[in-house]
């Protein structure tokens, strides 16, 4: 099934209407959003909001694909609004190739990908080690890479800010041995500037 794109700006209405009032979302960088061709967005990952907030702050003009946990397409209204809402499913844990395979297809169509370069949750302010899926992905395409910080505390009412830096340059690596841990380490590395610049 196809993503429905009344179903997805419906949708991205309702979250950022949530994320404006209950979470008062501000959003800085936005010139840094390339205006066309495919785009990998990267960000930290510290809650379940954290795709709220990046449909939030991604204009409808760039609607943000996720890979979602197989499990929520068991539950059948939901897997509706997911699929139409342009959500695929991923097994996690067992290198789910369907998922990796659509995902780059993706990429090559020009379309937006949201993913989590560290590939599970941290802590606020924390990061863990970056995972060598978003550089394969980033090999595999032609996609500008967009590193995006997720900052405050998750509590209602508080200030949640997402700070969108430049483009990722990774021009020089992809060519090196082991390039896709590389182009991970640094995309997590310019999303981690990214954050600690505006927290």
């Amino acid at each position: 099934m196809k993503r429905n794109e009344f179903v997805y700006r419906l949708a991205r209405f309702i979250v950022l209407i949530i994320a404006k009032t209950v979470f008062r979302l501000k959003v800085t960088g936005k010139e840094n959003i390339p205006s066309d061709g495919s785009l990998l967005v990267c960000a930290n990952h510290s809650s379940n909001w954290d795709p709220v907030f990046l449909v939030s702050a991604i204009p409808t003009s760039r609607s943000v694909r996720y890979m979602a946990k197989e499990e929520l397409f068991n539950i059948p209204v939901l897997k509706q609004i997911m699929i139409s809402a342009g959500t695929y499913p991923v097994g996690r844990g067992q290198g789910d190739r369907q998922a990796l395979k659509r995902t780059i297809e993706l990429l090559n169509s020009d379309e937006t990908v949201g993913i989590f370069p560290e590939g599970t949750r941290s802590a606020p302010g924390e990061f863990t080690s970056a995972q060598p899926g978003v550089g394969f992905f980033a090999l595999r395409s032609p996609a500008q890479i967009l590193p995006i910080a997720i900052i405050g505390d998750y509590r209602p009412f508080r200030r949640m800010r997402v700070a969108i830096g430049k483009p990722v340059d990774i021009s020089d690596l992809r060519d090196q041995r082991g390039a896709a841990k590389a182009i991970s380490e640094r995309i997590l590395e310019e999303v981690k500037t990214v954050y600690f610049n505006h927290a």
